[in-house]
């Protein structure tokens, strides 16, 4: 009796079991972005993984915080000897996957239109690249068994299950041999993917798989590009998903934001929708500073068990907006950064602050450089928050310059034309 006291007291005090994640959308090696990197390398004790912690190293501050940190790997990583090349044939050195890691990213899902790009070759070396940067993966793997099976992610006693899927497959196909490397794709009736499961199977398999964790996260590579709203048979799986069991949806592919929504579960609750990520960093947009695909969305969540037998409930849901600096110079491309855009908008704030008493030439032209760059700044965030729940987003950083507006006002627009690349 005294025993089973002791254990009701202590389950009693016992604190909460919480796990925090944040989702990122595509990782891009055009061209451009591994020039940049290159042209920023560093060799010896001061190395910075070929040049891409520059790339990446901006966003550390927020994946770093979170117990696992998630993004989508759109391109095959190895040493290829004659690696596959063409427009939009990706393929990137496993550099790229050490600056992941040393930003503070866990895992970088693998199952999107860009797998197959070097053939199951491609599958099997971007593998074993991600084991040896030390990187987790969901999706694209050995063999069937193990593309359909969800990473686990295990913390204070939480299962987090997470289930990486694509709808697209760029035109390729699984081999008719499952025990071959296998992309899980769930295949849109206007592509067909040889070895794609159905719906009907796919939903099969959350069912299985969330009874299995505390929590299922599904990452789905699927839309159109370009669109800035779903389409509707998204929306259904959507809420197809989350009526199956999916804790949450996470989506990419369409390299512009769409819109972040909770839906509500047929058995009661809600389960939350990212529709789409954006880009985290690519070079699409380079010739427009305002242009929509360079905006992006870390989405933080935070999910907690009150009592060891306890469902896991969603505590909160914060978007971090990011942008992809891409900047010419004299004709050539000089600077191609992923940024936390709040970052940027505060330094900005603080430079011109410490300009204000300064009237020489050079000042005045680096205040209306600066004034230019904010402008963009604020019209790119009011632009993102128009697809973010208000109590999602912190309160912009701006501070009000005298007989300026704080914020530019803006809408999502409903449609891009295809992006140069």
């Amino acid at each position: 009796m005294l025993t089973t006291s002791l254990l009701l007291l202590s389950l009693l005090g016992q604190a909460p079991a919480r796990v925090t994640l944040v989702f990122g959308g595509d990782v891009i090696p055009h061209g451009p972005v591994k020039y940049v990197a290159a042209m920023h390398a560093r060799i010896g004790e001061d190395s910075n993984n070929d040049g891409w912690d520059h790339v990446l190293g901006p966003l550390a501050p927020v994946l770093s915080r979170a117990d696992f940190a998630v993004v989508n790997l759109e391109t095959p990583v190895g040493t290829f000897k004659r690696p596959e090349t063409g427009v939009m044939i990706f393929n990137a050195k496993p550099a790229l996957l050490g600056s992941l890691k040393r930003v503070g990213v866990d895992v970088a899902t693998f199952a999107n239109n860009h797998c197959l790009d070097q053939h199951q070759e491609g599958i099997t070396a971007t593998r074993a690249a991600l084991g040896e940067a030390g990187l987790l993966t969901a999706g694209a793997g050995a063999n069937a068994e193990e593309a359909w099976t969800p990473l686990v992610l295990e913390k204070n006693g939480l299962r987090i299950g997470l289930l990486a899927v694509t709808r697209w497959l760029n035109g390729f196909n699984n081999k008719k041999d499952e025990k071959l490397p296998h992309v899980p794709a769930v295949p849109y009736p206007i592509e067909p993917i040889g070895g794609g499961h159905s719906v009907e199977a796919f939903l099969a398999t959350i069912r299985a798989r969330a009874a299995e964790v505390d929590a299922l996260i599904v990452t789905i590579h699927w839309g159109a590009e370009y669109k800035f709203a779903p389409a509707p048979e998204d929306r259904k799986l959507a809420q197809q998903m989350i009526d199956a069991g999916a804790f949450a949806v996470i989506g990419h592919h369409p390299h512009v934001l769409q819109p972040v929504e909770f839906l509500e579960r047929s058995q009661g609750g809600k389960g939350l929708v990212v529709f789409s990520l954006g880009n985290l960093v690519s070079n699409q947009d380079f010739d427009d500073v305002n242009g929509a695909r360079r905006d992006g969305l870390l989405m933080e969540l935070e999910l907690v068990r009150e009592t060891p037998d306890g469902a896991v409930r969603l505590e909160s849901a914060h978007a971090v907006p990011v942008a992809t600096e891409n900047v010419l110079g004299r004709g050539k491309l000089r600077n191609v950064q992923a940024l936390l855009l709040d970052d940027e908008l505060a330094a900005i704030e603080e430079r011109l602050v410490e300009l204000a008493s300064r009237t020489d030439a050079v000042t005045r032209k680096e205040r209306r450089a600066l004034e230019a760059r904010r402008k963009v700044a604020i019209a790119r965030r009011s632009r993102i928050a128009s697809f973010i729940p208000a109590t999602m987003l912190d309160q912009s950083p701006v501070v009000p310059v005298p007989g300026e507006p704080a914020r530019v006002t803006g809408e999502a627009p409903t449609e891009l034309p295809r992006a140069k690349q």
